[in-house]
């Protein structure tokens, strides 16, 4: 469990550069929290360091390609699409 209180599934086998300190702090409970960002204590002794699964699993989602800057006249880009759309509803809105 995190500090937020969420689950985070890490990988079985501590690593020294992983980024997430994990601690037992029960019979079946661990609680977890992050050792990147501003405010993040050094690894304390009573921790162990692992990699968050989703770091490295096989199975993960590829990230998309970036699309070419010229496409085929069959395809639409929604994403601009999408912007216009929303900019003017928020404009709508505001009225």
């Amino acid at each position: 469990m995190t500090e937020a209180g969420q689950r985070l599934a890490v990988n079985p086998k501590p690593i020294l550069t992983g980024n997430t300190a994990c601690y037992r702090a029960g019979p079946r409970a661990w609680k977890s929290r992050a050792l990147h960002g501003a405010e993040a204590l050094p690894r304390q002794p009573w921790e162990d360091v692992f990699m968050p699964h989703v770091a490295t699993c096989a199975r993960a989602n590829p990230v998309q390609a970036e699309l070419p800057e010229v496409l085929p006249s069959n395809v639409v880009r929604f994403d601009l699409a999408r912007r216009r759309v929303l900019k003017g509803a928020r404009r709508d809105a505001t009225r």
